[in-house]
């Protein structure tokens, strides 16, 4: 930390830029500005990323602000001699602040909100019934909607859903679900988290799996995903929503704290 916190360790080898660390561990505040500008990437990386499933009446530019205050706090609250990576440090802090943001500044009225949370309960007592995942069909019978009008609650729904969430200590949930050493490395609960993401996923239909798959570990744009299936890039949106939701659904009756909206 900057002011007459104790000066920290001199970074080494495992971070970049090197000297502009080094400059600004000796000296505080009077290289902070460097520091945020060499990494700005990583910030334009991480607002790219949450821009790519984001309804068009949300200005991206608004949410680089957030961005540049997360990166600003993990400039400021890095410890180098943990030994890990600033980016791996930053970019999840980084994220957090854009998310944090759009969920302060989010659009979705209090009654979508409502249904939002309804769908993941129809889901969740669907499955403590039948032990499987309800169609669409079937859950837009339960909320007694059309399918029209299920698919537009999905589209209006898609800043909400999205396995990057996962606060300041908590791994987002597509790594949580991807981290083969999860379980040794981490407490009990955790294990839980991670063993019950693997469940729903195996219960997700061929088609949401892919899609989840590539966008989140292959990285692919939804319109890219689009192309591979020939489906609107708009219906691959839905799916993508729908198959978070059912996610966050197998978590809620386990860790309703984390996971309630």
């Amino acid at each position: 930390m900057i002011g007459n916190a104790p000066v920290k360790p001199a970074v080494s080898g495992k971070t970049s830029h090197e000297a502009l660390w080094n400059a600004f561990l000796k000296n505080g505040g009077d290289a902070v500005d460097a520091l945020i500008e060499a990494y700005m990437p990583l910030a334009h990386r991480a607002l790219e990323r949450i821009s790519m499933r984001l309804p068009s009446h949300i200005a991206v530019d608004d949410l680089l602000q957030a961005a540049l205050v997360g990166l600003y706090k993990a400039v400021l609250d890095f410890d180098p001699s943990r030994g890990v990576p600033f980016e791996g440090y930053a970019y999840p802090r980084i994220r957090g602040a854009i998310l944090d943001e759009l969920r302060s500044s989010d659009s979705l009225s209090r009654n979508k909100r409502k249904q939002v949370d309804r769908v993941e309960y129809v889901i969740a007592e669907w499955m403590k019934e039948h032990g499987e995942m309800p169609s669409e069909e079937e859950i837009a019978a339960e909320l007694e909607m059309s399918i029209a009008e299920f698919n537009q609650l999905m589209d209006e729904a898609k800043p909400l859903c999205s396995l990057d969430a996962g606060g300041v200590d908590m791994k987002p949930l597509h790594e949580t679900l991807a981290d083969p050493n999860g379980a040794s490395e981490e407490g009990a609960h955790r294990h839980d988290l991670q063993r019950l993401l693997r469940v729903g996923f195996s219960k997700l239909d061929p088609r949401e799996q892919k899609i989840l798959y590539l966008y989140y570990f292959e990285e692919l744009r939804l319109s890219e995903i689009a192309i591979l299936f020939d489906l609107s890039e708009a219906r691959i949106s839905q799916i993508h929503a729908l198959s978070v939701v059912r996610l966050r659904a197998v978590l809620l009756d386990h860790f309703p704290a984390e996971f309630a909206a």
